[in-house]
């Protein structure tokens, strides 16, 4: 199931995270690729939580969001900036993380386990999923969906940069 979410946050939450990410203070890391080795998706993140713990003092400014979103337990978060392109580019259909294999191979689900992008800006960008479905890039939207289904993001063409927080948590029962 893919629920969607327009003004996710508080506006008191939101413009403070909003106003950091784009006013310059963020530190932002270039990588070549953003799914898979050659991909030819380039993009620019900034982890703030991995493996259950906190990795930058960018988390500070992000904790207000956990109140809307009520994780259990955090995986990864982590911002990732998109550069525009001449085209709308789409990166890989992926997982976040998989659970444990089975012994046939296949990787198992991890219980409860979610993931929720958060859109900061407003493009011509989108979220994908094997489906088909088509979430679009919208500021302050919110998608939260099982943690197994395949999803990839977008470049945009109407603005600089497609910017999303994407968090990797397992929720309450």
């Amino acid at each position: 199931m893919i629920e969607v979410y327009d003004n996710f946050l508080p506006t008191e939450v939101f413009t403070p995270i909003k106003d950091y990410i784009f006013g310059g203070r963020m530190p932002w890391y270039y990588s070549p690729t953003s799914v898979l080795e050659g991909d030819g998706c380039p993009q620019f993140s900034h982890a703030c939580y991995i493996d259950s713990e906190p990795i930058s003092d960018v988390y500070n400014i992000i904790k207000p969001v956990f109140a809307s979103l009520n994780p259990f337990a955090l995986h990864r978060i982590k911002f990732n900036a998109t550069p525009r392109s001449k085209e709308i580019k789409e990166k890989p259909l992926h997982v976040d993380v998989s659970g444990p294999q089975d012994d046939k191979g296949n990787f198992t689900n991890i219980p409860n386990y979610h993931i929720c992008v958060l859109y900061f800006n407003d493009n011509n960008g989108y979220t994908y999923f094997e489906d088909g479905q088509k979430i679009e890039s919208k500021e302050n939207r919110a998608v939260i969906f099982s943690g197994d289904l395949l999803h990839a993001g977008t470049s945009c063409t109407d603005t600089d940069l497609r910017v999303v927080l994407n968090i990797d948590y397992c929720k309450w029962n």
